[in-house]
């Protein structure tokens, strides 16, 4: 079987987690290239991965032998890249946020169709195992109607360095960059969301930025039910996130620092418990539910790929999470509930 060759473009965190995820599958696929501003960085890099190191993204686009990129830029530089991707031919996976406008995402979404390529959003919280046990449990009936959803992503990464890119304007902050993550699981098991009221602001990092560190957002879904949306990236913690959710007939926890992620409990008929239950599931605290997603989703790409299917997450998804994150901004601004439109 031909193994899909892939450029990776960007060598921050994401594309190294990316790169490592891809040395997984090479049975599937192999890294055929690798793109950073970073001269001397990528050339080091370069020489771990035994691939072409290239300081200019065109180069990559010009090969007639790469099947694919996976842009892991900082999140404004998302579209141009991802556009121009796609009138060279090649299937595309982009990082979360798909991008910062809902004008650029749409670009990027009408390239990838006019151009029949594959365009996937890197949101790798839908290949979490436990988040997928989750929304199979929502989906059997375990909880019954759901009237209340929580939902927190928590690090200890606020920026501290000057020249990092996360304080730029145009990335708006830690609502974004890590809310993305929360409104798209929320969305993927709860349903559409209808409106939102937000608080975020910079409350921890020192660097001269008015990016917020940390937000608060209340949710109405469509379907009836509130949300709340918490996200920090100045805690004293190791990364973890946490789902709880709420239903007439039954409970369902999730906290990806627990051994066992998920425990529920409910009165549904036919799936009655004695109390708490914790199924298997497959499962590391971290750093190991990072490197399990990302080879499963790196896998689900590759497999897209060569089977000519539909991404699990689809730029269409990433337009709405996106949209909601949007929206929670337009909510600072108002300082109302502002409909997700």
């Amino acid at each position: 079987m031909k193994r899909i060759r892939i450029a990776v473009i960007g060598m921050g965190v994401s594309g190294c987690l990316h790169a490592e995820s891809l040395k997984q599958i090479k049975d599937k696929a192999e890294i055929a290239a690798i793109c950073d501003k970073n001269e001397e960085q990528v050339k080091f890099n370069a020489s771990m991965y035994g691939c072409d190191a290239y300081t200019d993204y065109h180069d990559i686009l010009k090969r007639d032998d790469i099947d694919a990129v996976d842009i892991c830029l900082p999140h404004h530089l998302h579209a141009q890249v991802a556009v121009e991707a796609a009138e060279a031919g090649k299937h595309i996976l982009v990082e979360k946020p798909i991008a910062t406008t809902i004008e650029d995402a749409d670009r990027m979404i009408r390239s990838a169709r006019k151009h029949g390529v594959k365009l996937m959003v890197a949101e790798n919280h839908a290949f979490v195992p436990a988040h997928q046990l989750v929304r199979d449990l929502v989906r059997k009936g375990m909880v019954g109607r759901i009237f209340l959803a929580k939902a927190y992503e928590i690090t200890g990464d606020v920026p501290v360095e000057p020249n990092t890119w996360k304080i730029l304007p145009e990335v708006k902050g830690s609502l974004l960059d890590m809310g993305v993550h929360r409104f798209f699981v929320l969305r993927w098991i709860v349903g559409e969301v209808e409106s939102v009221f937000a608080f975020a602001k910079k409350l921890v990092c020192e660097l001269d930025t008015e990016n917020d560190d940390t937000a608060v957002v209340l949710l109405k879904f469509k379907n009836g039910a509130l949300g709340e949306v918490d996200v920090t990236c100045g805690a004293v913690i190791e990364p973890t996130n946490r789902l709880e959710i709420y239903g007439t007939e039954g409970t369902i926890l999730e906290d990806h620092m627990w051994e066992k992620p998920v425990m529920y409990c409910s009165n549904h008929k036919g799936y009655e418990t004695d109390g708490w239950i914790k199924p298997e599931v497959e499962h590391s605290p971290f750093p190991g539910y990072y490197q399990l997603s990302f080879r499963k989703e790196m896998e689900h790409f590759v497999d897209c790929i060569i089977n000519d299917e539909e991404p699990m997450v689809t730029g269409e998804d990433g337009r709405e999470a996106l949209r909601i994150a949007l929206t929670a901004y337009k909510s600072l601004e108002t300082g109302k509930e502002e409909k997700v439109i």
